[in-house]
């Protein structure tokens, strides 16, 4: 499918369209234009993935992502080997989560979830993996949401927008002085998210084969373009099309390719504050 933009010239009788062809998979391509890296290989993954997969609605999609147990969700429609928590960690927002999420991890609701983990764990030991999806059916004991649709326009927010950043617990019950107490050992940070194009009519922004307009210029475009003033978007915006949720369906359903899939990134492993090395249980 092509995405594309007109303009019309007016000669007497006979009008000339002139057609610059964006094509809906050249969006990675546009990507890396400039110079994201990790957002390009998600959106390549969605392209490449056949047989054809799609959340059918947010009711679905919620029970692959939130619902059932990680270790459930079929291997298929998940990937944990693009997104690099090394990456993750440029940004402003995930640092700042990361640190929350250590400071915070063993509230009430913390502790908690730590001891429903252990009750399951037949030597009560947890989170002796490196793999999230594990971690996150065993192991999980606090999360965060994050990401916001103000988000800057760059690399994360192409790859992952909004997501949960999730805490997991390395460690084992003791008794000292005749009680029972969890000794923490590393915990870990991981993302996870679900890269799908669910919501119906979700603006995407206006792209070109070099790049996506920053949101001033986006504002701009935009009633241009739906008043369908092409010799106004001729120059500056020449090439630039809107991209909506709708466009990747609508590629599904002609290629018979492209896969909606649940995506983990790999596990930042952090030594415990003091106070969190001994957990009460």
């Amino acid at each position: 499918m092509a995405i594309y933009s007109t303009k019309t010239v007016k000669g007497g009788k006979v009008t000339e369209i002139e057609v610059d062809i964006f094509m809906l998979n050249e969006l990675p391509d546009a990507m890396e234009m400039m110079g994201w890296e990790t957002a390009p290989k998600l959106m390549r993954h969605w392209f490449d993935t056949e047989p054809v997969f799609a959340f059918k609605d947010a009711e679905e999609k919620r029970k692959y992502a939130v619902d059932m147990d990680s270790i459930d969700i079929p291997k298929e429609i998940i990937n944990d080997s693009i997104v690099k928590m090394a990456w993750a960690i440029n940004y402003t927002q995930v640092r700042a989560l990361i640190e929350e999420l250590h400071y915070m991890w063993a509230s009430p609701l913390g502790i908690r979830l730590l001891k429903k983990r252990l009750s399951k764990s037949k030597d009560k030991r947890i989170g002796y993996t490196d793999s999230a999806i594990e971690l996150d059916t065993y192991a999980q004991v606090n999360a965060r949401e994050i990401g916001a649709m103000t988000d800057t326009i760059d690399d994360y927010y192409g790859a992952i927008g909004k997501a949960t950043i999730k805490l997991a617990v390395r460690g084992y019950v003791e008794v000292r002085n005749s009680k029972d107490v969890f000794v923490t050992e590393l915990v870990g940070i991981y993302l996870k998210d679900s890269y799908d194009f669910v919501t119906k009519g979700e603006f995407l922004g206006v792209w070109h084969k070099n790049g996506v307009l920053n949101k001033m210029k986006t504002l701009a475009y935009l009633p241009r373009y739906d008043k369908g003033l092409w010799r106004e978007l001729a120059g500056e915006f020449s090439g630039c099309v809107p991209i909506y949720n709708d466009d990747f369906r609508a590629w599904q359903r002609k290629h018979k390719k492209g896969g909606d899939f649940i995506v983990f990134s790999d596990v930042l492993w952090m030594p415990p504050l003091p106070a969190h090395r001994i957990i009460e249980l």
